[in-house]
């Protein structure tokens, strides 16, 4: 895996029922588009991938895309942003893919 190291930040994270996960207006308008629950957006980022980390040229912040499937199999991408420090995870975009 390219950034697993990232995937296993993200998936501790993820699973620690301390942190925060939040949805920008973005992320919310795609979820319901794509009719993808918030609960299946945690289970994924408990157990994800992350195929693609970058920078966000407006506002700085690292970006990473993580992957997974949601509880029927269907593959599911949420765009990220963490804040360890501050046990957050910024959910900035989400969609749902074909079924495997």
């Amino acid at each position: 895996m390219p950034f697993e190291h990232e995937a296993g930040r993200l998936r501790r994270l993820a699973k620690d029922p301390r942190t925060l996960v939040f949805y920008t207006g973005h992320a919310e308008i795609e979820r319901k588009k794509d009719d993808i629950s918030k609960i299946d957006i945690a289970n994924m980022l408990g157990r994800c991938s992350v195929s693609l980390v970058e920078v966000n040229k407006k506002n700085g912040e690292e970006e990473w895309r993580s992957q997974g499937t949601d509880n029927d199999g269907r593959k599911i991408t949420a765009v990220v942003v963490i804040y360890e420090d501050a046990q957050e995870i910024k959910v900035v975009t989400t969609w749902a893919n074909e079924k495997k």
